[in-house]
């Protein structure tokens, strides 16, 4: 079987969400917006950190990051759109960043 999308051109970046990534590979990957109310989402975050969205965003957050096979980038800012945002609770899951102050 192959994709009726035709094959990005050497060299070329792809944008996609992480659903779109699922089974496919990549040589380099970037996760931006590794932010509270972004990745997990402000929805995932009211239902309560035991629930079903909170793991299904956990789980999200493992594919983004097993997409890669040689380098990975992870970013997240302090700010969207004015707005103060603490580091993703799956950086500091990961010890990646500690908690904040």
């Amino acid at each position: 079987m192959r994709s009726k999308e035709p094959a990005p051109k050497p060299g070329s970046v792809t944008l996609m969400t992480i659903h779109g990534a699922k089974g496919r590979e990549f040589d380099c990957v970037y996760v931006v917006g590794l932010a509270e109310d972004i990745l997990p989402s402000f929805q995932s975050k009211k239902k309560g950190d035991n629930s079903p969205e909170m793991e299904e965003e956990r789980r999200n957050c493992f594919v983004a990051i097993t997409r890669t096979k040689e380098c990975l980038v992870l970013s997240r800012a302090e700010n969207y759109r004015g707005w103060s945002k603490a580091p993703s609770r799956f950086l500091i899951e990961m010890e990646l960043v500690g908690l904040p102050q």
